[in-house]
């Protein structure tokens, strides 16, 4: 798909290797429950966006969307997340789309971060692996913190975080003891001193970004999980790959796609 603004997106990026700020969307998929019947992993996606010509990445999303909005009938105002377009459910209930049509609606989005984005890392939790009863969502949102907090550091700029909203309270108290106390690798207690302000909850419907965060979230549940059959007739294990460069690949030490696998 053919996005007008390509060359101007690309300026702003080549300008934004040390934004002033960033912001943080996440999303999630699967449950951070451990009964049986439940999702078996949970995952987090975070994708950076530079607060530097934040209103022209925008604008590149929403062009985006009206040139899916001319091949498919989408309108601006649908909301457009994995599970939707997995079953053509939610918004997208009202059109008559093949698994085709879907494909190319994800894999469109996934570019589109190439343009918008200064980077995509997402951590995997897999219940199935965990040898003591914890919260996975804890345990994901730690590890996001971490290393929003070393990129932060290290780069110097400071980074604000908005997510779906859901778990508020739980997310905002997590990351105001993480401003203050934390430790690193090596056990030692450090501080997020680029951790601005509390998160801010979005419902997603009213975000691309955090739509966006989403489907990053599911396609590296299957970029671990592949999926048999039918069910990679949308996304399969190769979708995550859509975002080339845009993957922070020194969030893993394990791996080089940027996910961050736990139990490893």
């Amino acid at each position: 798909m053919d996005f007008r603004g390509v060359d101007s997106a690309g300026k702003l990026l080549a300008q934004a290797e040390r934004p002033a700020f960033e912001w943080a969307y996440v999303d999630e998929t699967g449950d951070s429950g451990m009964s049986t019947g439940g999702s078996n992993t949970y995952t987090l996606a975070c994708v950076l966006v530079p607060a530097d010509g934040w209103t022209q990445r925008l604008d590149v999303l929403t062009q985006m969307r009206r040139l899916l909005g001319k091949r498919y009938g989408v309108r601006l105002r649908d909301e457009i997340k994995a599970n939707y377009l997995l079953r053509s459910r939610g918004d997208l209930k009202r059109y008559s789309l093949g698994d085709g049509q879907r494909r190319d609606i994800y894999q469109t989005h996934m570019k589109s971060l190439i343009l918008v984005s200064s980077g995509v890392f997402a951590v995997v939790i897999d219940k199935h692996k965990m040898t003591k009863l914890r919260d996975p969502s804890e345990i994901a949102w730690t590890y996001l913190m971490q290393r929003l907090r070393e990129r932060s550091n290290q780069s110097g700029v400071p980074v604000a975080l908005v997510h779906d909203e859901g778990e508020d309270a739980k997310i905002r108290a997590a990351h105001r003891a993480f401003r203050r106390i934390s430790w690193d690798a090596r056990g030692e207690r450090v501080q997020a001193p680029y951790f601005v302000e509390d998160p801010i909850p979005r419902r997603s419907n009213d975000s691309y970004f955090v739509q966006l965060a989403d489907l990053c979230a599911y396609a590296a549940f299957r970029r671990i999980v592949p999926p048999t059959g039918k069910a990679g007739s949308v996304c399969n294990e190769k979708m995550w790959s859509e975002l080339g460069e845009r993957v922070l690949a020194e969030v893993s030490t394990s791996r080089a796609d940027g996910i961050v696998c736990w139990p490893r």
